[in-house]
């Protein structure tokens, strides 16, 4: 698991770059897989490791 914000730039085809320290991390424990979400809090977009938000989903399933 890793954290942090980072400002990134959508480029002309609206895709966001993952910053090269993430990337790594994600290559590393997710095999690339992500989700990506909206922060109902905050106007920005949560990252997680496929991993990561399958536990959150199983979570999420019990309520």
């Amino acid at each position: 698991m890793f954290r942090g914000a980072t400002l990134v730039n959508l480029d002309s085809k609206g895709r966001l770059s993952v910053p090269t320290r993430y990337r790594e991390q994600l290559l590393e424990n997710a095999a690339g897989q992500m989700v990506c979400t909206i922060d109902i809090h905050h106007p920005c977009l949560l990252l997680y490791p496929l991993p990561e938000w399958e536990i959150i989903e199983q979570k999420l399933s019990r309520l």
